[in-house]
C-alpha cells in the first residue's frame, strides 16, 4: 500500500511538473494576431515580418530595374528633383531597427457609424528604445497649438495612456514586446485580456471565426502581407446610401453581392516574382464546363495579353446607368434601342451565346498599335446573326457596315473617324463564335485559326514556364507579356514623345527626354505575367505572379494612363493648335465626303 501511494504521489508531482512548464512556455509563447483580435474583426491588415519582406523586396525584379544607374539618372535628373533620401526612409530605417514581427491594423466594429481601430506591433528590442521611437513620432503627429486631454487608465497589470482631442480619442499600451494602440479604450482593453490569456475576461478571438479560418485554409503560410474582409456589414451600410441618391441594385447583382461571406489576399514572393492570392468565399455562379479556349490556338509569340473568362449577361444590359459621359451614355442608349427595335432581348443574348469570354491582343513588330479580338461561343447560331445584324444595323460614327461572307462565316466591318485612327472594327459569326475585333485581318486570322490546336504562344518558353507555376485554371486565366509589351511601347513611344517634346517644349523640360532609361535596362528584368483562377468549393481561388501581379499591372497602367492624361492635356491642346509653316501659307482646303473603301478580305495576320 505504501508503494502505491508513493507511485500516485509521483504522478502527481510529475503532473504537476508539466502542467507549471506547459504554462510557463504558453505564457513565454508570442501570441498570433488571430488570438489577440475580436471574432467579429470586419478588416484586417497584418504583415508578419516587415524586415524579412524587405529584404526579399530588394532581390524583386521591380527593385532591380529601380536600382538600374540609367534610371536612377533619370529619376534624379529633372522629373523630381528628389532629396537624396527617400521621404520617410529615416523613418522606416529606424522602424526596421525595432525589429517587428506580427504588425497588424484592424477594424473591429463600425457601431453607430463610428469605426473601432487597433493596431500594434511585436518587438525584439529594448521595450524602452521602442518607447522612445513611438514618442518622436507622436510629437509629430499632434501640433503643440492643439490642446488634449491626456488621462492615465490602470487595466490589470498595464498602464493605458490616452489622449483626447474633440471627439477623437488615442489610447496606447506596452505589453511586454507588444505595442498596441487604438481610438477606443474598451477595445483596447478586451484586445490587453486576450493577449494575457485571462479566461475570465478575454471575448473570442478572430482565430474561433470560421469564416476567417476557412480563408486563411486556401492562402499560402509564407507571405508579406495579408488582408482579410468581412464585406457584409460594409454592405448593409452602403445599400442606404445607394437609395437615397435614387439609384437601385439589379437584383441578380444584389444577390451576389450578398453571397459574398469573405474577401482574403495575400501578397508575397517568389524568388525575383511577386506572388498574389485571393479568395473570394461566395457559391459558385455561371456554368461548371470546362474551359474551351479555342481562341488560345490563335495566339502567337507575338501575343502580348490573352485572357478567358465566364461572364454574365447584366440584368441592365437594356437600361445601362449614367456613366457621366454623354457621349458614351448616348452610345449606349443607341445600342439599346437599335436591339429592342429588332427585336432583340435580353434572353434572347443568353440564349445566343455561352459564357466563355476570351480576349487576346497581338502587337507585330514595327506596328505602331496592338490588334485586339474578342469571342464568344456561339450556341444559337441563327440568333446569333440575328444579334449581330441589329447591331451593325446602326451606323458607326457615320460610316455603314460592310458585308461580307468567307468559309461559312459573316463578317461585317467599318472604319470609323474617317481613317484617322489605327480601326478597322470588324464583327464576324460563324456557327461556332462570334469575334469582335479592331483589325479586319485580325479577325479573320483568329477565325481561321481558332479551335485548331496548340498556338505558337501555347508552344513557347515563357509561356510554359510561366504556366508551370500555376495550378490548373477551371475559371479563368490571364496572360500579359511584360517584356514585349514595353518593348513595343518603347519603340512606339519613344519618337512619339521626341517629336512632342520640340512642339511642347515643356514636356521635355520636366521629363528630361534625353536620359530617358534605355529600354534594354528595364527589358532584361520583366518577364511574363499569368493569373489563374478555379472554383475550390466555397469559393473562388486565383493566383497570380509575375515581376507585379496581374492586379497590379492593371492597377499600375491605369494610373500612368490618367496621369499622362491629365499632365498632356494642356500639350495635346497646343498639339491641336500647332501647324507646320507650310500649313499655315497654303490656303484651307474645303472638306469633301471621304468614300469608304472596303478591302477584300485575305486570310493572314495583320500587316505591320
Amino acid at each position: 500500500m505504501k508503494k502505491f501511494l508513493a507511485l500516485i504521489a509521483i504522478a502527481l508531482l510529475v503532473a504537476a511538473a508539466v502542467w507549471l512548464v506547459v504554462r510557463i512556455e504558453l505564457s513565454r509563447r508570442v501570441a498570433s494576431v488571430e488570438e489577440l483580435l475580436p471574432r467579429e474583426t470586419l478588416l484586417l491588415l497584418h504583415a508578419p515580418d516587415l524586415k524579412r519582406s524587405r529584404d526579399r523586396w530588394h532581390e524583386s525584379a521591380l527593385y532591380q530595374i529601380w536600382q538600374e544607374p540609367s534610371v536612377q539618372a533619370w529619376v534624379k535628373g529633372r522629373l523630381g528633383r528628389w532629396p537624396s533620401g527617400a521621404p520617410g526612409g529615416k523613418t522606416l530605417e529606424e522602424f526596421l531597427a525595432l525589429g517587428p514581427t506580427r504588425t497588424f491594423l484592424a477594424l473591429t466594429s463600425i457601431e453607430n457609424n463610428e469605426p473601432k481601430l487597433v493596431g500594434g506591433f511585436h518587438f525584439e528590442i529594448d521595450p524602452q528604445k521602442a518607447e522612445q521611437f513611438v514618442q518622436a513620432r507622436e510629437r509629430s503627429w499632434w501640433p503643440r497649438s492643439v490642446e488634449a486631454r491626456r488621462e492615465m487608465i490602470l487595466h490589470g497589470q498595464h498602464r493605458i495612456e490616452k489622449l483626447e482631442v474633440a471627439r477623437l480619442q488615442y489610447a496606447r499600451v506596452y505589453a511586454g514586446h507588444w505595442f498596441f494602440a487604438a481610438n477606443d479604450v474598451p477595445t483596447l482593453e478586451a484586445l490587453l485580456d486576450r493577449a494575457d490569456r485571462r479566461a475570465d475576461l478575454a471575448t473570442a478571438a478572430l482565430k474561433e471565426n470560421e469564416t476567417f479560418s476557412s480563408a486563411l485554409k486556401h492562402l499560402p503560410n509564407d507571405y508579406a502581407l495579408l488582408l482579410f474582409l468581412d464585406p457584409q456589414p460594409f454592405l448593409e451600410k452602403l445599400l442606404p446610401l445607394v437609395t437615397l441618391t435614387g439609384q437601385s441594385l439589379p437584383v441578380g447583382q444584389l444577390r451576389r453581392l450578398k453571397s459574398v461571406r469573405s474577401v482574403a489576399t495575400a501578397l508575397g514572393f517568389d524568388g525575383a516574382s511577386m506572388r498574389e492570392t485571393d479568395f473570394i468565399a461566395m457559391p459558385r455562379a455561371g456554368s461548371e464546363k470546362r474551359l474551351a479556349r479555342p481562341l488560345f490556338s490563335a495566339a502567337s509569340t507575338e501575343t502580348i495579353y490573352y485572357s478567358v473568362s465566364q461572364m454574365q449577361w447584366p440584368d441592365q444590359l437594356f437600361s445601362p446607368p449614367k456613366t457621366g459621359n454623354a457621349d458614351l451614355d448616348e452610345m449606349f442608349r443607341q445600342l439599346s434601342a437599335t436591339l429592342t427595335g429588332h427585336g432583340v432581348r435580353l434572353a434572347d443574348l443568353r440564349a445566343a451565346f455561352g459564357e466563355e469570354l476570351e480576349m487576346m491582343a497581338q502587337w507585330p513588330a514595327g506596328a505602331n498599335w496592338p490588334t485586339c479580338v474578342a469571342t464568344l461561343p456561339v450556341v444559337d447560331g441563327p440568333r446569333a446573326r440575328k444579334i449581330v445584324e441589329a447591331v451593325t444595323s446602326q451606323e458607326m460614327s457615320g460610316i455603314s457596315w460592310t458585308r461580307t461572307e468567307k468559309e461559312g462565316a459573316i463578317f461585317f466591318s467599318a472604319q470609323p473617324f474617317g481613317g484617322f485612327l489605327p480601326l478597322f472594327l470588324t464583327v464576324a459569326v460563324s456557327d461556332k463564335m462570334l469575334l469582335a475585333g479592331s483589325d479586319l485581318r485580325a479577325v479573320e486570322s483568329a477565325m481561321a485559326k481558332a479551335g485548331r490546336g496548340a498556338g505558337g504562344l501555347e508552344k513557347s518558353e515563357p509561356f510554359r514556364e510561366i504556366a508551370a507555376k500555376l495550378p490548373s485554371a477551371d475559371t479563368g486565366f490571364s496572360y500579359l507579356n511584360s517584356r514585349l509589351l514595353f518593348l513595343r511601347a518603347d519603340a512606339a513611344v519613344r519618337p512619339a514623345l521626341a517629336m512632342a517634346g520640340t512642339i511642347y517644349p515643356d514636356l521635355g523640360r520636366t521629363l528630361d527626354l534625353t536620359k530617358l532609361p534605355s529600354k534594354d535596362a528595364i527589358a532584361r528584368h520583366l518577364s511574363p505575367i499569368a493569373m489563374s483562377q478555379r472554383y475550390v468549393g466555397d469559393g473562388y481561388l486565383s493566383e497570380s505572379v509575375g515581376p507585379v501581379t496581374l492586379r497590379q499591372a492593371t492597377i499600375g497602367l491605369g494610373i500612368t494612363v490618367a496621369a499622362s492624361f491629365i499632365y498632356l492635356r494642356d500639350g495635346v491642346k497646343q498639339l491641336q493648335d500647332w501647324h507646320p509653316p507650310q500649313a499655315i501659307s497654303a490656303a484651307p482646303a474645303r472638306p469633301t465626303a471621304t468614300p469608304v473603301v472596303t478591302p477584300s478580305p485575305t486570310p493572314g495576320p495583320s500587316p505591320p
